[in-house]
């Protein structure tokens, strides 16, 4: 099966969400005023601008900051926006992912996953790489790829039934 420019560009964006959540889940830091903010250490930052060189500004720009929703997600988009929209992938695809049925699912299937592994991951400092890799383990599993299936069929279902529905209100 020939991998698209559009399955690329959903790889790519989840790929900065999980990052962006992977750095939440080990460096977050409650201070004495409840406030929460990321606290990258300087040996975990050389590691992560080793190893993945092309994400870490985004560890970059959290990194002593105040974390909310906002400013994680703010920081999310400005990133896909500057470094991946127009540049590793075409300009306005970006959009296109963000509000496309399948980066959902994705990002659904990824919450599933950390929920599901929430006391292993807590265990001890995974990698980031040995979080994807354990995602994509989690992924090729017989129960999971059933539950992609059947999915990806009700979503089909929903898709064609909304297309008919469409049509005939045209009609």
């Amino acid at each position: 099966m020939a991998v698209t420019e559009f399955s690329k560009a959903v790889k790519s964006i989840s790929e900065v969400l999980i990052f962006e959540n992977w750095l939440r889940f080990y460096f977050i830091s409650e201070e004495e005023d409840g406030k929460l903010f990321i606290r990258i250490p300087e040996k975990a930052d050389m590691r992560i601008r080793e190893n993945w060189p092309h994400i870490h500004s985004l560890a970059d720009e959290l990194n002593n900051k105040e974390i909310t929703p906002e400013t994680s997600r703010e920081a999310v988009i400005v990133y896909v926006s500057t470094e991946l929209d127009g540049n590793s992938m075409k300009a306005g695809m970006a959009e296109r992912v963000f509000n496309s049925a399948t980066f959902q699912f994705e990002m659904h299937l990824f919450s599933m996953w950390v929920e599901g592994h929430e006391a292993q991951l807590d265990q001890s400092f995974l990698d980031f790489g040995n979080w994807l890799s354990m995602y994509d383990e989690w992924k090729k599993s017989d129960k999971v790829k059933g539950y992609i299936e059947e999915t990806r069929e009700k979503m089909k279902a929903a898709e064609a039934a909304t297309a008919t529905d469409t049509t005939s209100k045209k009609q």
